[in-house]
Formats: C-alpha cells, structure tokens, sequence
C-alpha cells in the first residue's frame, strides 16, 4: 500500500467508541503513518487510488477537518466557477456536483452496495472541469500532485469545542452512536475518531497557508463577515461579482437558505448512508444544525470544556496560531 504503514487499534476505549456506532465498521478502525492518523479500516482499500489520483490544474479543493463549514465552502466555491449558476446548483445535488472523495471508506462494500453508494474516487475522477472537491483527509493522506500541479486548495478551521459538539451529532445522525457527548468527547481528544487528532489536521495547513495557491479560511471569519469572505474567495479564484451578484450570493450561502435547499442539506443522502433503522434516545439533529459560533456550549460540560482547551493549549504552544482570519 504505497508507502503507509498501519495498525488496528484497540483497547477498551475503541471497543466503547466501536460498540456505539451502530452502523459502524466491523473492521473497526485503523492508525496510519504517515500521519499517524485514525481511519476507518475499509481506507486500506482506497489510500493508493486517492494518493496516485490525477489532479488537474483547474481543481479547487475544499479540504477541512469534519464539521467546520465545509458544506458551506464548497456551495460558495461551485458557483464562483461555475458562472453562479444556481439552477444547476439547486437540480444537482451538491455531492455530484461536488463529490466527497473518500465517501467510499466510510461504509464498507455490503453497505455501499444496498444503499447504491457509487465508487467515490471514480466520480471524482469522471468529473467534468472545472472540478470542486471535498476532502476531509489530512495532508499527508492527499493526492501526491497536489503538491505538484498546484491547483487552488481552500482549507477551512473552526474552533475546536464547536467541532467536536458538532461531529458527536453528525455521528448520531450518521452512524447511530448512542454514547453519550462525554464519551464521544473521550474519543475525540484520544484521536480514535476518523480524521485523527483535529489539530495536527489544522496545523499542517496552517503551515502552508502562505502558498499562493491556498486560502485559509475559518467558520467563524464565515459567521462573522460572509460578504468579506465571499470577496477573499472570489478574488482567489479570479472570479469578478458585481454588488448584486455579491447580494444574491450571500443570501444563497445565508444558513437558513441552505438549511431549506435539498441540494445541500443532505437529508436525502443522509437516510440512504446511514444504512438501518437505529434506536436512539433523544432528538436527532439533521446534518445542518445550527451553524453558530460557540453552539458547544449546549453540548459540552464545564469538565469537558476545560479538558478541550488543555489539549488546544497543549497542541498551540509556541504555534502562533490564532482562531480568526489572519491577514
């Protein structure tokens, strides 16, 4: 497998996190190297087609860690390059038009093949130019001609707390996890959840955001200031907006449009991925939530919190690293 190396972990605490995942892999999940992230174990089966995959040089690449308003960017890059079209936008699901490349690994190939989920790496490969595409894998993980074509990457941060409160969420949307937010909090902070340590995720972008062909961009810069970043965006991918075009844009991206576009809620694709019916107590938040800043506050305990910024102030130290937009 190309030059990667892995092992199944295991232990009691991924025994926990395993057991709770009612639509979980049976494989369970796997640490690779580089760089030394959790995966699911089905990824075995697709690292070498996403690492030798052909890049283009008119890609744009959305890559964030999970839940840090990925969704959002990819609606906002689509329709810069693609001549603001929204009708298309609103006819075609988002995840053809802009397809998710590693969805495959997410479900194994019994549950890809009853839910009819289509080789994810071939859709990106089939998809026609100018292609958007979604990642949310860390950087040692990609195809290796990004490095080399160089096509432009915009990678999206969002605070910590807020991530993890909204991934417990997604995955009992997604996979049926009936533990509770504390013990999805206990995986999240010992890196077994897929993705890996969500730092180490930020900080190998953050480290290369001065490159000319990527942006860095945050949620919270997003919440705060929607047209500053619709400009930032569009001047990143050589597109011009005329106040108007700039008016309707922001009010396609605002969250209670997207929240009510099927196109980009997922709720359809969301059904079909989550494979079974699953017992769950309590309500189930759909795949768009609330999209606030600081929403964890509804999740996440006093403990939990403290022990979520002991593990930011030990992963930031000497960084330099800050939360906003840096100019």
């Amino acid at each position: 497998m190309d030059d990667f190396q892995f092992e199944v972990l295991q232990g009691p605490l991924v025994d926990k996190f395993k057991t709770a995942n009612q639509t979980f892999h049976s494989d369970g999940v796997i640490r690779m190297w580089p760089p030394g992230c959790a995966m699911f174990a089905e990824y075995r089966n697709h690292a070498d087609r996403v690492r030798h995959l052909t890049v283009r040089k008119d890609d744009v690449w959305i890559l964030t860690y999970p839940k840090s308003g990925t969704t959002w960017t990819q609606e906002m890059a689509w329709l810069l390059i693609n001549n603001l079209d929204y009708e298309t936008a609103r006819k075609i699901p988002q995840t053809e038009r802009s397809p998710y490349l590693e969805l495959g690994c997410l479900v194994d190939e019994d549950t890809r093949r009853k839910a009819n989920i289509a080789d994810s790496v071939r859709a990106v490969e089939m998809l026609q130019s100018p292609r958007c595409i979604k990642s949310h894998l860390p950087l040692q993980l990609l195809p290796k001609q990004l490095w080399t074509v160089r096509p432009k990457i915009i990678y999206v941060a969002r605070d910590v707390k807020d991530v993890a409160a909204s991934y417990y969420h997604h995955y009992r949307l997604f996979f049926g996890y009936t533990g509770s937010c504390e013990d999805f909090v206990e995986a999240f902070l010992a890196e077994i959840v897929p993705y890996g340590s969500v730092w180490d995720h930020i900080l190998d972008f953050w480290n290369i955001r001065h490159e000319s062909n990527v942006m860095f961009n945050t949620f919270e810069e997003m919440k705060k200031d929607l047209p500053r970043v619709v400009q930032r965006t569009a001047d990143f991918l050589d597109c011009t907006l005329t106040s108007e075009q700039m008016k309707r844009l922001c009010e396609h991206l605002s969250f209670e449009s997207m929240k009510e576009n099927r196109s980009v809620s997922h709720e359809d694709e969301m059904a079909k991925l989550r494979g079974k019916e699953t017992n769950l107590v309590g309500k189930i938040e759909p795949f768009m939530r609330k999209g606030e800043v600081g929403g964890w506050k509804n999740d996440v305990t006093p403990q939990l919190e403290e022990r979520l910024n002991v593990y930011t102030e030990g992963k930031l130290a000497g960084v330099g690293y800050e939360l906003k937009y840096q100019e």
